[in-house]
């Protein structure tokens, strides 16, 4: 086989782990793990001896760090600076996703659990050097910054509420062509400015 086929199989599997990862987590058999990442991502189940079988999702190779900055100009607002660790060997799909079928990685926000507006800066993707049909696979790798202005109506809400809940999707695959099936990876941030 081709490293294309390799590749479309590794992520028509990694959406089947997750799609039956779904199915067992609301039979109430499997619970999402401490490290709040929901769906697939923290799917668990018991065996006899209390042994625990963790289904690999994309949570195993990336987590993030978000903050809010202060802008240097006084006549804009903070934004949320979300920074992406993503272990050695592996990446993240860009955004957009350069094909229909992946999973790109994004950023939403909720405040008293409804959903907020973010103006979201995706930065461009690194050329993995894995290419499908013709085209190019874009990635971001370790330390990449998704920069997220804050327009003036979610600010206010921020201040009122105190705090602002995020969302990061993202599917990880390792530099060989392995994916693993896509993550919510949550963080909550007060309003400290």
């Amino acid at each position: 086989m081709t490293r294309r086929y390799w590749y479309v199989a590794a992520v028509v599997i990694a959406a089947g782990a997750s799609l039956i990862a779904g199915r067992y987590s609301r039979d109430g058999s499997l619970g999402a793990n401490d490290s709040g990442v929901q769906g697939a991502a923290g799917a668990y189940a018991r065996s006899e001896g209390n042994a625990r079988f963790h289904l690999p999702s994309s949570a195993d190779k990336v987590s993030m760090v978000a903050r809010i900055a202060s802008n240097a100009a006084p006549s804009r607002e903070p934004a949320i600076m979300v920074r992406l660790n993503i272990k050695k060997g592996w990446h993240v799909n860009a955004n957009p996703a350069s094909l229909r079928f992946l999973i790109p990685t994004t950023v939403k926000s909720e405040i008293n659990h409804k959903a907020v507006r973010l103006d979201i800066s995706y930065p461009p993707g690194r050329d993995s050097h894995v290419k499908l049909d013709g085209k190019s696979i874009l990635v971001y790798d370790d330390n990449t910054i998704l920069r997220a202005d804050m327009p003036a109506s979610t600010l206010a809400q921020l201040r009122s509420a105190g705090s602002l809940s995020l969302v990061v999707t993202v599917q990880s695959c390792s530099n060989k062509g392995i994916c693993l099936p896509p993550a919510q990876l949550r963080s909550t941030i007060a309003a400290h400015f």
